[in-house]
Order: structure tokens, then C-alpha cells, then sequence
């Protein structure tokens, strides 16, 4: 790997039990360049690090460094953050995968850029974009969440995956991709005017009622 150049990282301190950190890698669509995994392995070793762990929002942790090394794992690595960027867990999609009927990867950026346009927002907002309606992307329990079908997008909002899990009100059926992203910009300005200090999307639309996102979007 002498020829590979190391990729630096952003990267979220999270504490945990008995003076011990992780650091969340905040990777997009959960993909790590090789040079991103020529920096995480070399800094592993260096620091006798044995466990990198994959999260639910397809990002990375790396776990078990001491409050005393946290400081320089994070230099290794790259630079630390206070919060980490909108996150959106996204499936392969109809280029890879023999169930997709959509392709994922480019539809899912342009959610994220959406989710960072219309903030900030009363607490934080996870997106889901799914090829099919296996929803391996978890799109009926993010915030946000898009299902491919074979004649364009389901469009959700408001799904959680928390005690009060539930799907998020279906906003479009069988939608277009610009129908879609018209949608869910209404739908994070919804939940930016009306959501609460520490309410999520779902904590909102279940307090207002659906009827009053779905007003919102006419």
C-alpha cells in the first residue's frame, strides 16, 4: 500500500463508559475510499486499536481509545467535529443490486443536500433512500425515506425507528424523481416551522397530525 495516499477524516468523539471514546467516522452513503482505509488500518495499528464497527446509519466507529490517546488518534485520522453531518443510510441500488428498481446513489445526495439547505432544524434528521420495497436503505422508519418501484418513487416523512417506532406518512406514490425532491423540501420546511426543540419529524407530524403535513404540501 506504499503507493496509496492516506485520505483524511472527519470525525465525532462520542463518549463512552470508563474514560474510554469512540470516533464516528463520518463517511457518506457509508462508502470508505482506499485512502480512507489506508489512514484508519495505519492508525490502528499505531495506537493498538482492535475495533472498527459498523453503524445503523452506514457510518464507522472506531472503539476502545483511552481519554489520554483520544487527541492523537484524532490527529492521525484527520480532524474532530462537534456534530456530525446529516447522515442517510442508502442501499445499492437498481446498478448493482438484482431487486432494484431505482438507482440510489446520485437520489440520495440530492436528499442530503436538501436535509443541509433547510436547516437548521429543531433536532436532527435521518434519511433513508431504498431501490425497492425491501427497503434495505430503512426508508419507511427514517425521517425521511424514499422507495423505489418500478414506475418512479414512494416518498415517506415522519417514520421512526425509536420506542415509538412507526411508518412515516406516504407523501407521493409511484412520483417522479423531481416530484419527490419537491416533497421532501416542503416537508423538512414543514418540520422546521412547526417541530419542537428536541422533537424529531415524527414526534411533529404525530402531534400536529398528518393532515397538517399534508395541508403544508398543497
Amino acid at each position: 500500500m506504499d503507493n496509496i495516499i492516506s485520505e483524511s477524516l472527519s470525525v465525532l468523539p462520542v463518549k463512552r463508559k470508563n474514560g474510554i471514546y469512540a470516533l464516528r467516522l463520518c463517511v457518506n452513503q457509508g462508502q470508505l475510499t482506499i485512502g480512507m482505509l489506508k489512514n484508519i488500518t495505519e492508525t490502528m495499528a499505531a495506537f493498538n486499536l482492535t475495533s472498527l464497527r459498523a453503524t445503523t446509519g452506514q457510518r464507522m466507529n472506531l472503539e476502545g481509545i483511552p481519554e489520554d490517546k483520544l487527541d492523537d488518534v484524532v490527529a492521525s485520522l484527520g480532524v474532530a467535529v462537534q456534530k456530525a453531518p446529516p447522515g442517510i443510510s442508502v442501499c445499492t441500488g437498481a446498478g448493482i443490486c438484482i431487486y432494484g428498481k431505482q438507482e440510489t446513489r446520485a437520489i440520495a445526495d440530492k436528499v442530503l443536500e436538501l436535509v443541509k439547505k433547510n436547516g437548521p432544524y429543531p433536532y436532527k434528521v435521518k434519511s433513508g433512500v431504498s431501490g425497492c420495497k425491501m427497503a434495505c436503505g430503512l426508508s419507511f422508519v427514517r425521517d425521511v425515506g424514499l422507495v423505489g418501484g418500478p414506475k418512479g418513487w414512494d416518498v415517506y416523512f415522519g417514520g421512526a425507528a425509536t420506542r415509538n417506532a412507526g411508518v412515516g406518512v406516504q407523501l407521493g406514490k409511484n412520483v417522479t424523481e423531481d416530484e419527490a425532491l419537491d416533497m421532501i423540501d416542503k416537508s423538512l420546511g414543514f418540520y422546521r416551522e412547526s417541530g419542537r426543540k428536541r422533537e424529531r419529524p415524527s414526534g411533529t407530524v404525530n402531534r400536529l397530525g398528518k393532515e397538517a403535513l399534508l395541508d403544508f404540501l398543497k
